[in-house]
């Protein structure tokens, strides 16, 4: 009987030896992922998540599209920081965003930004001989609907994922023009390929080059460009950079490098206020410039202008920028999908942050007008003048 309640107390031993195993592992267990997500506010908002799905599995009563809650909880979280240039991507988004960054895009060739009038998707560009160039498309126009499916209550990123299902086929959009009419248009999307710069020579010997973005490879486009340009005797330069949506910081400095002399170039600002110029060397190209610009140029194209202008190095022609002053870095998650998000600010030269002065100042501001092009005919006129 003594063996038999020895043996007992030895289960039990045992028993409450695992229980106290158990609960010591799911301590730190829960201690670990406390630690691995960071603060016990953090921690705290991950449970709720949780719980509000697990609210959402047990007792909605209709059929639950995990992907969507998801990824409408990602972007909510992004979006509650209230800056416009911040936002998640889903895997496939973050997919056709690395082909629009490498000059390679999905879809129907335009930039797009959110009107917030009608919350349609505004055309801010164009690109040269693409489907929307060739359907007629412009600067300007509003869209409103893709193949009838309303878009107005999409994100940017959701709507061009719409389109971007539409590869190979015959996309019918909903339009509002400049002017407020509305129509339907047929765009035949495709996969496009596009050089980021464009150049002419001009009357006069003035070398004409447009800049649709700062993405992958511009800078080199744009100095092949000047340079033949240069051996096909160009003595002074117009550079295009309306519509422009900006791009990457390297393309940038190193175009800016090649046009200015030695000194300060670009400012950039982190979270803690810590600012790193990035200098150009003594090699420059010292001949009569304009720049033109408009409502439509944003972020590193604006300072293209701004250094120039700051520099004395260039007319700056056109119409009031945008004023983005804050750079963005896109961190990849571990599913693919991606957050965009302001890590940093741009200043000028000088020092300037141009989304407090409310954008750049042209030295002329010129309007568009309804025959030719005012804006490149006064550029043409400021570089003749200082040739």
């Amino acid at each position: 009987a003594r063996a038999f309640f020895g043996l007992k107390i030895r289960f039990w031993a045992m028993l409450l030896a695992c229980i106290l195993c158990v609960g010591v592992t799911y301590g730190l267990t829960v201690q670990r992922e406390r630690n691995r997500i960071g603060s016990e506010d953090n921690y705290n908002q991950a449970m709720k998540y949780l719980e509000i799905k697990n609210v959402i599995d047990e007792y909605y009563v209709g059929t639950v599209d995990e992907e969507a809650v998801s990824a409408s909880a990602f972007a909510a979280m992004v979006a509650g920081l209230g800056d416009e240039w911040s936002y998640y991507m889903s895997p496939s988004e973050y997919s056709a965003y690395k082909l629009y960054s490498a000059n390679q895009y999905v879809g129907m060739g335009v930039s797009v930004d959110k009107d917030a009038a009608t919350g349609g998707l505004k055309i801010t560009g164009v690109y040269d001989a693409s489907p929307a160039d060739n359907a007629g498309l412009a600067v300007g126009d509003i869209i409103l609907s893709i193949n009838g499916e309303d878009i107005t209550d999409m994100t940017v990123g959701d709507a061009r994922s719409f389109m971007d299902a539409n590869i190979g086929e015959t996309v019918k959009l909903g339009i509002q023009n400049s002017k407020g009419d509305k129509s339907e248009v047929s765009v035949n999307c495709s996969v496009v390929y596009t050089s980021p710069v464009s150049y002419r020579m001009l009357s006069g010997s003035i070398g004409y080059v447009q800049i649709l973005n700062f993405d992958s490879g511009a800078a080199e486009a744009a100095v092949k460009a000047i340079e033949t340009l240069l051996g096909q005797g160009a003595l002074g330069f117009v550079f295009d950079v309306r519509q422009n949506p900006g791009g990457l910081l390297s393309e940038l400095t190193t175009l800016l490098d090649y046009l200015l002399p030695s000194g300060t170039i670009f400012i950039s600002v982190d979270k803690a206020g810590n600012q790193t110029p990035v200098e150009s060397d003594s090699v420059c190209l010292d001949m009569p410039m304009a720049v033109l610009v408009n409502e439509y140029t944003y972020s590193a194209a604006e300072f293209f202008a701004a250094a120039l202008q700051e520099y004395n190095w260039a007319d700056i022609v056109g119409a009031r920028t945008t004023g983005k002053s804050r750079s963005q870095q896109t961190i990849e998650l571990t599913d693919g999908s991606a957050v965009h998000i302001s890590t940093a600010r741009y200043l000028t030269p000088m020092g300037v942050d141009l989304a407090e002065q409310g954008g750049l100042i042209p030295d002329q501001a010129v309007a568009m007008t309804a025959t030719g092009d005012a804006q490149l005919n006064a550029a043409v006129a400021a570089v003749q003048w200082n040739m």
